[in-house]
């Protein structure tokens, strides 16, 4: 079985020896160089890697900023940034030439220098480029260390760029390229380890789903022979066990309306997409007229993902059906899947704050943290009661009511009015407002 992290790594020729000997560190890597002096291919070599690699390492802020575009949402990338053990061997470097009474900088932040600077018990004084640094302003910064000499002719340059580098020394200023260091590489490639570990144990975390047949009852009737009964629910079966065998999952009856079903995590959310999809409910709906409700539970054992799946299916189930809840392993709630906007809220609220409001309008904290998230998936902070209604499946007496306690709790205010027909009297626009505990 092959356990190798494929790692595509991306950077220019220099650094090519560095990186080779600081992956050789890590035998469970299995680096793919795509090295290259010219800064724009960074770009073509993560069009080329993204697809067959689990990470993407970039040997530096420019080559990653380069790309950054084209790297994928669920692809981790890394990249090294310039740090103290860099700055300790370009100060080195530099006092062997020089005295270092100023220093001006480019890519590297103060708080970088002032530890180095400290540990070092040096009394240099420094300015450091504020802009963005990028090989589109090469000039800009060479511009700016240039100043800098004109105005104390004892200053010498720290840059974060070669290019900078190389237009300095061909202009007899003294210099230093700040490189990054074999120690701040092994740094990061630790961290891209445990970060890719840990990505790769949470898609191998076992989950659990319980599908519950919301109708079945009523689709059959007296007149059906027992012939009928049983090819339905062999229909309803060998669907479900399609549906399982695409999750690379196991499939197990509880009851006549209600199975079980074991994947793991990283099939799951690929196969729905990054929890977007589920046509399992459509296919069974519009093929057999059953209405499906999916509860999926995640957790660091099976008991918590099969209590987490129980939770879920309520909440599906709660939700009218047809649809499906994940409840993950912080007891967060998602859901529901396949619909353009799905709501996230805690399942169980320890906010004081919130579960004294909750207590004010007569509301449960999660059922307020619920509402708010439905609410949230509009695109502007922004209700009427009518649109309450609508949404909680309530009446418009009752949402009036909750939208009136919210208003005595300081929970939302008024923020205009909408007039909707010629007879209808105008609906009050209602906000939630951000400063008293809501998370917005």
């Amino acid at each position: 079985m092959e356990t190798n992290i494929k790692v595509g790594v991306i950077g220019p020729l220099w650094i090519r020896e560095t990186l080779i000997r600081c992956f050789d560190l890590f035998p469970t890597i299995l680096p793919i160089f795509r090295l290259s002096d010219e800064i724009e291919e960074a770009k073509d070599f993560t069009v080329e890697l993204r697809e067959s690699v689990d990470c993407l390492f970039y040997s530096g802020r420019i080559p990653y900023l380069v790309a950054k575009e084209e790297v994928p949402i669920d692809v981790p990338a890394f990249y090294i940034p310039l740090k103290g053990s860099g700055l300790y061997q370009a100060l080195y470097k530099l006092k062997g030439k020089n005295n270092l009474a100023h220093i001006s900088f480019d890519g590297i932040p103060n708080e970088y220098i002032e530890i180095v600077k400290n540990n070092l018990e040096e009394t240099f004084t420094y300015t450091n480029f504020k802009d963005i640094v990028s090989v589109d302003n090469v000039n800009g910064i060479v511009d700016y260390h240039l100043n800098n000499i004109a105005k104390d002719t004892s200053t010498v340059v720290i840059t974060s760029l070669k290019l900078v580098s190389e237009s300095l020394t061909n202009k007899n200023i003294t210099n230093e390229w700040l490189k990054p260091s074999e120690e701040d590489t092994i740094v990061v490639i630790e961290r891209m380890l445990l970060a890719t570990n840990q990505r790769k144990q949470k898609e191998m975390q076992i989950i659990l789903g319980r599908i519950f047949i919301e109708n079945s009852a009523v689709k059959m009737n007296e007149f059906m022979t027992e012939h009928q009964v049983q090819k339905r629910n062999h229909d309803i079966y060998r669907m479900l066990l399609h549906f399982a065998e695409q999750m690379n999952g196991y499939l197990t009856a509880l009851s006549s309306d209600e199975y079980l079903f074991v994947t793991n995590r990283g099939v799951f959310e690929r196969i729905t997409e990054g929890y977007k999809s589920l046509p399992i409910l459509n296919e069974v709906k519009k093929k057999l007229g059953v209405q499906l409700s999916i509860g999926i539970g995640f957790g660091f054992t099976a008991l918590e993902a099969g209590s987490h799946a129980r939770v879920a299916l309520t909440q599906a189930r709660d939700s009218g059906g047809s649809c499906c809840f994940i409840v993950r392993e912080d007891r967060s709630v998602f859901g529901p899947i396949d619909i353009i906007a799905p709501m996230k809220y805690p399942l169980a609220v320890t906010d004081q704050l919130l579960i004294h409001q909750a207590e004010l309008t007569g509301m449960s904290a999660a059922n307020i943290e619920k509402t708010i998230a439905l609410i949230k998936r509009k695109k502007k902070n922004e209700f009427t009661a009518h649109e309450l209604s609508s949404v909680l499946g309530i009446t418009p007496r009752s949402a009036h009511r909750i939208v009136q306690s919210w208003l005595d709790a300081s929970l939302i205010e008024i923020i205009g009015t909408e007039k909707v027909s010629k007879r209808g009297r105008p609906r009050q626009v209602f906000s939630l407002l951000n400063d008293k505990g809501m998370y917005l």
